[in-house]
């Protein structure tokens, strides 16, 4: 294909070019920078090769400092293991000319003559059709090498167009496949905050937000949900009313804080005496009901009672203090409210009859 030998550019240029912000983002943003070797782009360099008589033929992204083959056909088994090349490459005008660049025997031609390649890889003739984005970001090119000087024919140079802008289609697949990755990555993560919040949610609906113990809207689900499993199940159910003995005193003599590391304290008393079917919950201010399962009156006064003497007989409390207890065992046909109501009767009278004690009702 005669034409006039191309006019190299000058360093300056081509190192703006190579450094240019918008056009390594560009490269980068291909996702296809150090991605192993793919039959798309493969079979386009075989068919350039096939098609030209070129010995050689690549696909070349042009990073700042470095030319990443992402495809390679005929070259040496090092540089193709390597699929990279530093330094000055004609590849680098390519990006600047941003047309076809076609030399027909670079020994000829000033600067090129000089590139590394003819000296280091025998390089003669060099066929470079641009990668260029619809943006018109250059991020490389569609390449044919010959180690002989070479005229390229005006058929040779339709194909590698043709083949460049089927590369280009692929490219813009593996970067569409990229961004459709990345989106989906975040929408994962986007899903797994939402599960996040909506369990923390939950817990914060359900728990006693200074104690840590299930809340009045825990403690009702879960006995409804005891009430349902006796209903099937024919086995006993307890409840256990408790109130912490003079606790206005507490607050008014120590103060609000003081009060409330005495409910903490207390909390975790009742939470090491349960069971890990037992429901301990705080369904009012200072006072707490634990759920007993398959516990009959002799078992639930029992666990009662240990409540009762672990609070009381703790060393470890700022302000010491005692619970009194109300047990109710669940009779037959009795709703969850009637239960509720006995449990809450016993725990009146063992706070009208001197506190500091369980009262069965």
């Amino acid at each position: 294909m005669e034409s006039p030998p191309p006019i190299p550019a000058d360093e300056a240029r081509i190192q703006t070019v190579l450094t240019d912000p918008q056009r390594l983002a560009a490269v980068f943003n291909t996702g296809l920078l150090d991605t192993p070797s793919e039959e798309g782009f493969d079979r386009l360099t075989r068919l350039a090769a096939k098609l030209t008589g070129a010995p050689v033929t690549f696909v070349s992204l042009v990073d700042a400092d470095r030319d990443f083959y992402k495809s390679t056909f005929g070259m040496s088994e090092a540089l193709n293991s390597a699929r990279e090349l530093n330094g000055r490459t004609f590849c680098h005008h390519v990006l600047v000319s941003e047309d076809a660049l076609i030399l027909e025997d670079v020994a000829q031609l000033p600067v090129f003559r000089d590139v590394p390649a003819v000296a280091s890889l025998g390089v003669r003739a060099y066929a470079g059709i641009p990668l260029k984005t619809e943006a018109g970001e250059m991020l490389g090119s569609f390449c044919a090498v010959d180690f002989q000087p070479k005229q390229w024919s005006k058929r040779d140079i339709e194909i590698l167009v043709e083949l460049a802008h089927s590369a280009m289609r692929e490219i813009r697949l593996r970067k569409a496949l990229h961004e459709a990755e990345v989106l989906n990555q975040q929408l994962l993560a986007q899903v797994k905050r939402v599960d996040e919040l909506n369990q923390a949610l939950s817990e914060l609906a359900t728990t006693d937000a200074l104690t840590g113990l299930n809340n009045r809207r825990a403690f009702d689900h879960s006995l409804q949900l005891e009430m349902a499993v006796v209903e099937r199940r024919n086995i006993p159910l307890s409840l256990l009313m408790l109130d912490v003995d003079h606790f206005k005193h507490i607050n008014d003599q120590f103060g609000h804080d003081a009060g409330d590391k005495v409910l903490i304290a207390i909390a975790q008393m009742l939470n090491g005496c349960a069971r890990v079917v037992d429901v301990v919950a705080r369904v009012g201010g200072e006072e707490f009901a634990v759920i007993l399962p398959n516990t009959d009156a002799d078992g639930a006064l029992e666990v009662a009672e240990r409540m009762r003497t672990t609070v009381a007989q703790a060393k470890w409390l700022a302000h010491p203090a005692t619970i009194s207890i109300g047990v109710a065992t669940l009779q037959i046909k009795e709703s969850a409210s009637r239960l509720y109501s006995r449990a809450d009767a016993a725990l009146y009278d063992a706070k009208a009859t001197g506190r500091n004690r369980v009262v069965m009702g």
